[in-house]
């Protein structure tokens, strides 16, 4: 049953119903607070919560035949804040887990690239970032979520295409940055619209394969050349979901890939799609 499904939530909530009362009742613990399979106590002694999590563990182990997950269920003073629901929440503030920010902003790049090939509509991506925002709103994020809508209306304009003036505009800038393209990438250009491969341009030109995979991500960030040219639409997205930030080394990416045959030039072109143009 895949997670987030209501009825999926609804089924863990039955099934859970008797650890709420066990703690409730049989422990008598009076600050206790679960959502789904997410649950937290509060006490002032340390010695208590350790005799609470083995007492727990024991019956879900015993009831319920599960147990308490070894790297997410720990013992934390307040000060330094408690991970619940995608929140870090202290004690007059919440702020936003670093792993939830960097989950939402691989979607963006997923949407980014999926409504440039017209794969999906700028409504659809409205859409998403409308409910990532509603859920930000509950922790103290104004500027955060101001810079994603920033970046948003950067990448998802309102019918640029259907404006003379903004065409005339992104004509003008376009031929521009063409024209500060290298004449080597041009070359590489050429021989790839005729169909060789990159093996065949690296002979050919005398050039390392490297080289012409350089070429390639400059021409595929001066808008002359699509990423889908050159990947899979499913290896794209794939290397996408692993671009935490434009920043990331090119190692980085392959190591969360735990791919080995995707290469670090296949990386670097779509990290070249990301730029702004």
């Amino acid at each position: 049953m895949p997670l987030g499904n209501l009825t999926s939530q609804f089924f863990a909530n039955l099934y859970l119903n008797e650890l709420d009362q066990f703690v409730k009742h049989k422990l008598k613990v009076k600050f206790y607070i679960r959502y789904v399979d997410d649950f937290v106590i509060l006490h002032s002694k340390k010695e208590k919560l350790r005799n609470l999590k083995s007492q727990i563990n024991d019956f879900l182990k015993e009831k319920l035949d599960i147990t308490l997950h070894q790297n997410k269920s720990y013992i934390l003073g307040l000060e330094k804040g408690v991970n619940f629901l995608g929140f870090k929440i202290f004690y007059y503030h919440k702020i936003l887990r670093k792993s939830n920010r960097n989950n939402f902003e691989r979607e963006l790049n997923t949407l980014k690239f999926l409504y440039k090939e017209d794969i999906i509509s700028r409504e659809k991506a409205v859409m998403s970032l409308e409910g990532w925002l509603a859920y930000a709103a509950h922790a103290n994020t104004f500027k955060y979520r101001k810079y994603i809508l920033k970046t948003f209306n950067k990448h998802f304009t309102i019918d640029k295409s259907k404006i003379a003036k903004i065409k005339k505009y992104r004509n003008f800038t376009r031929k521009i940055k063409e024209s500060q393209l290298r004449f080597s990438s041009q070359k590489t250009l050429f021989l790839f619209n005729k169909g060789l491969t990159i093996e065949e341009i690296s002979k050919k030109r005398s050039i390392k394969e490297s080289t012409v995979y350089n070429h390639l991500a400059n021409l595929i960030e001066h808008n002359q050349l699509s990423i889908t040219n050159i990947l899979s639409k499913s290896k794209i997205i794939k290397i996408i979901n692993k671009i935490y930030n434009k920043k990331d080394k090119l190692k980085d990416i392959r190591k969360r890939l735990g791919d080995s045959s995707i290469t670090y030039d296949e990386i670097n072109c779509v990290l070249a799609s990301l730029r702004p143009i």
